[in-house]
């Protein structure tokens, strides 16, 4: 027995400088078997579960809570069905679902966890149980992240590749999780297999160059990096020379940090130390043209200004 109208949605994470997520749901229609030996009563219920679903997700556009009327239905049709048979793998895939776009967290967690048991007594190997497998691990992987438990977080993510590989979610997170604990070329790894999957995917180049970048120079070195040219950009000049100061003394072969304490001298005046770290960068780079314009312009100014 078959589903003919079923909506999959997912979380696109948007970043912020600190770490905050925020989820839009979009989905595709995708027909869904049922494989599940159960009672026709608690598939029927499902049914109008999830047809409440749909409905909900298309009229509350995003305003998504579980006391609104039309989840309200859904949620308690899908319990219903569970109601008449706890082990319906399907009831419980979709409450799980009703419970994550509601942002009932908690209930969420549960939920998918016994959706996994039940998952684990049986002998299910179609693509679509697969791709369901690794959507629940996904989500008790970011469960667990939220709470900051790496660890746990990192083994549900690796599950759901497991399960299935394509699943660009649980690889994104990977990546995320491998760099805050450090592993950077694992985080390195999981970052191509992101950009493989979705050359597009959001802010997916910027971390891979980021931790391409903290394997080259040392993550906390390229950290005070961004805070430099942060603090640059924002025309806070005496951060911005504390900031590359400590990348350079993490790392005094960092050039480009070398670079932009330069840039920050010269465009405060002080031409004597901007000469300086531009002839560091030549030193570390001798090829370097930008560097090598910058020192005379440097030079320049000195002269001009003596």
């Amino acid at each position: 027995m078959k589903f003919n109208k079923v909506i999959y949605y997912t979380l696109i994470l948007v970043f912020l400088l600190i770490v905050s997520q925020a989820f839009i749901l979009s989905g595709v229609a995708q027909e869904v078997e049922i494989f599940s030996q159960t009672e026709p009563e608690a598939i029927e219920l499902l049914e109008k579960a999830v047809d409440k679903m749909e409905e909900a997700l298309d009229t509350y556009q995003g305003a998504h809570y579980p006391g609104r009327a039309l989840w309200a239905e859904a949620i308690d049709y899908a319990q219903q069905a569970l109601e008449i048979d706890p082990d319906f793998i399907e009831g419980n895939y979709y409450l799980a679902l009703m419970y994550q776009y509601t942002n009932w967290y908690y209930r969420e967690a549960e939920q998918w966890k016994k959706y996994l048991e039940l998952i684990e007594r049986t002998d299910l190997t179609s693509p679509q149980v697969k791709q369901n497998l690794a959507y629940a691990y996904y989500r008790l992987g970011y469960n667990y992240y939220e709470k900051g438990d790496y660890e746990q977080c990192l083994i549900y993510f690796l599950n759901s590749i497991k399960e299935y590989p394509d699943m660009i979610d649980s690889n994104y997170w990977a990546a995320r999780v491998f760099y805050e604990t450090g592993d950077l070329e694992n985080s390195l790894f999981y970052w191509e297999r992101v950009l493989k999957l979705d050359p597009d995917y959001p802010r997916a180049q910027y971390f891979y160059d980021k931790v391409q970048a903290s394997i080259q120079y040392g993550k906390e070195a390229y950290n005070w990096y961004e805070q430099g040219y942060k603090y640059y950009e924002a025309r806070n000049f005496d951060r911005a020379i504390d900031a590359y100061r400590e990348a350079i003394r993490l790392n005094p072969s960092f050039t480009d940090a070398y670079y932009w304490l330069g840039r920050v001298y010269f465009e405060t005046g002080d031409y004597n130390q901007a000469i300086q770290n531009y002839r560091k960068v030549l030193e570390l780079d001798p090829d370097n043209s930008k560097a090598d314009y910058w020192l005379k312009e440097s030079q320049r100014q000195l002269e001009a200004n003596q």
